[in-house]
């Protein structure tokens, strides 16, 4: 029989696929966990993880408990909420994940209209990056999650929200300033601002370099969008960003140019499949996909 910690430790390992990362998640020693996992496969007779140089990976066996695990995990997490709300006015919750760029933008604005209309509302924003979203939902840590990641996972559920275009950023007074478009090739004349080689917005970026041809002079790589943004106000160089993030006044002094070439760029929420959606949750929504077509 798993005890309730055997059980958040094969979570962690499955959710990390990583010892040490488990251990940090749990609030524990790396030789813990190990241990653990070693006695509870060999109490159980079954074999959780394959180890490999990419890390652990869960068995078919394994995967088959997940859900179960997942059940358990979320029923322990309801009872936590109902302590923490115990003697407070409202035990109404929206725990909400942003990708970086979101967070600038059209979260802070879409959680203001929501707070207009439901003040009693508690509210949580969490910043999330690609690789956190996933263990975010499942952990259950946000209630959904908006993103401009492309997403691919069988554990969650994507759904395009938005469509927006990929726009050029340069200073206020720069020679491309005053443009009502502009193409690809224009910005290999200027200093470029590139992001990590990893990053979604890097792969987009390469995506269009191929495509036309035209070689950029990436002098800086940036992780955040916000270094970026504010690199160009500097006067730094170029860069290129969904037309999502780069929204409004968001960075005074950086002018946002539509880009010539047509790459799509969608909004997309992502949730666990099996979690229902509320109905605060889908007001929320509603309201990010008005803001999604009022910037398309």
């Amino acid at each position: 029989m798993l005890s309730l910690r055997q059980i958040e430790m094969l979570r962690a390992v499955m959710l990390t696929g990583s010892i040490t990362r488990a251990a940090t998640m749990l609030n524990v020693s790396p030789p813990s966990v190990s241990r653990m996992l070693k006695h509870t496969e060999s109490a159980a007779g079954v074999r959780f993880f394959e180890r490999g140089p990419s890390g652990f990976v869960a068995t078919p066996e394994a995967r088959a408990l997940l859900g179960d695990l997942e059940e358990i995990h979320d029923r322990i997490l309801r009872i936590n909420r109902r302590i923490e709300g115990v003697g407070e006015a409202t035990d109404e919750r929206l725990a909400i994940g942003t990708s970086p760029g979101l967070g600038l933008s059209v979260a802070p604005e879409a959680l203001r209209r929501l707070h207009q209309a439901a003040p009693n509302l508690r509210l949580f924003v969490d910043t999330l990056h690609l690789d956190e979203i996933v263990p975010g939902l499942l952990l259950g840590r946000v209630d959904l999650a908006l993103t401009i990641f492309d997403m691919q996972d069988p554990r969650v559920t994507v759904s395009r929200l938005g469509q927006g275009r990929m726009m050029a950023l340069v200073p206020q007074g720069h020679p491309l300033a005053d443009r009502a478009v502009v193409a690809f090739a224009d910005l290999a004349a200027y200093p470029f601002i590139g992001f990590e080689e990893r990053a979604f917005q890097q792969q987009l970026i390469e995506r269009l370099a191929t495509e036309t041809g035209v070689r950029l002079s990436i002098d800086v790589r940036v992780r955040l969008v916000v270094t970026a943004c504010f690199l160009v106000r500097q006067g730094f160089g170029v860069t290129l960003m969904d037309s999502f993030t780069i929204t409004g006044d968001v960075v005074p002094g950086v002018v946002a140019i539509p880009l010539v070439e047509d790459i799509p760029i969608s909004l997309n929420v992502v949730h666990a499949p099996e979690a229902p959606v509320s109905f605060n949750a889908e007001r929320f929504l509603n309201i990010v996909s008005d803001l999604a077509a009022s910037k398309s």
